[in-house]
């Protein structure tokens, strides 16, 4: 799947990120999703904004913010 900066994604956090406030989940494609305002929020579905999306060889991983 493609992910760009503005999609609105729906992500369940599985852990806590290395940042105080940030939670990883992963979207259904496997795609790794850091982010910003889930921390604490493990197991809990959270809606975010993608603001970053970083294409590797491996793949890809994306940064996003919590929405309110």
């Amino acid at each position: 799947m493609n992910y760009n900066r503005g999609d609105e994604i729906e992500v369940i956090i599985d852990r806590d990120g290395l940042g105080a406030d940030q939670g990883v989940g992963h979207l259904p494609d496997e795609t790794m999703v850091i982010i910003v305002g889930a921390g604490g929020k493990v197991g809990c579905s959270v809606k975010a904004r993608i603001t970053a999306v970083e294409k590797t060889s491996l793949g890809a991983s994306v940064v996003a913010n919590a929405s309110a």
